[in-house]
């Protein structure tokens, strides 16, 4: 397989990076994740947004010519080197802070990696058993909305959840309103509306998040955003988590169980259908 780096193309295996790297020594980076599937980068507008906003929020200097047109040109080209233009595909863009300082960087220049691999189509699926996971709670800052190279919170829940023989797990933020899932955005139907966490929790301004809070409205749905404690899950119609490669349905949450009501199914497909056109 290849990749780009810095805009060139390089054999994986060619790519190396040094010692004291700072997306090593730092975590002082940013990613995205973004699924490619029937001949289109999907949400890429809204990709290129949060990694330049988050780039900006960190004081990254984008390389040269960093634009939204030459970073997707760049993808498809990628793509096409991989073989992978005919079928779905998971593309990952990482960017970090160039070489030079301690805890105080030198030069606020970027280094940019995009990597593509075979992936799967997007999918909507249930997940068995999900947990509350409160070891490790989210807190809202400056960059808490982006993807960061530091995600030692979803790694500890991550962990947890294998121990325990979970499907997922929903985090908390620091005054325990729920915040999100392990990898993906959390949403629940009552009382005829759609209701998802604030992003003052401290959870990812997940991509189909965005997509769902601009659409519900428009498909006569109340979209309620806000700080919410667990207990409003137990009476919760349909809960679900979504991201860029699919939506589950969660049917069980801290032991209770939740069967989506049909009219939750059809709302929620009424969405999805609009969101991949």
């Amino acid at each position: 397989m290849f990749l780009v780096y810095n805009s060139d193309i390089l054999p994986e295996d060619d790519f190396r990076l040094s010692v004291n790297d700072r997306a090593f020594q730092y975590g002082d980076g940013l990613f995205e994740t973004i699924r490619y599937e029937t001949n289109q980068i999907w949400f890429w507008s809204d990709h290129f947004d949060r990694l330049s906003a988050g780039m900006s929020a960190i004081q990254f200097t984008p390389p040269d010519n960093f634009t939204a047109e030459t970073v997707h040109a760049a993808i498809l080209q990628l793509l096409s080197t991989n073989k992978l233009l005919n079928q779905p595909a998971r593309i990952k863009i990482q960017v970090w802070r160039q070489l030079g300082g301690l805890y105080t960087p030198t030069t606020n220049k970027a280094n940019v990696l995009i990597t593509a691999r075979p992936g799967n189509s997007f999918s909507i699926t249930e997940k068995a058993k999900t947990e509350i996971y409160d070891a490790f709670r989210l807190s809202p800052s400056p960059i808490s909305a982006f993807k960061t190279l530091n995600s030692l919170p979803y790694v500890l829940a991550g962990l947890h959840k294998n121990q325990s023989f979970l499907d997922d797990v929903i985090l908390l933020d620091t005054e325990g309103n729920v915040a999100e899932c392990l990898a993906s955005n959390l949403f629940w139907f009552a009382n005829e509306a759609l209701y998802t966490p604030s992003l003052q929790t401290g959870c990812i301004n997940g991509i189909v998040r965005r997509q769902l809070i601009r659409l519900a409205p428009t498909q006569g749905i109340t979209l309620c955003e806000g700080l919410y404690k667990p207990d409003v899950l137990a009476r919760a119609e349909a809960i679900f988590c979504a991201n860029v490669m699919g939506v589950q349905w969660l049917n069980e949450v801290n032991k209770n169980v939740v069967r989506p009501a049909e009219e939750a199914k059809q709302q929620l497909n009424g969405l999805l259908n609009h969101i991949l056109d």
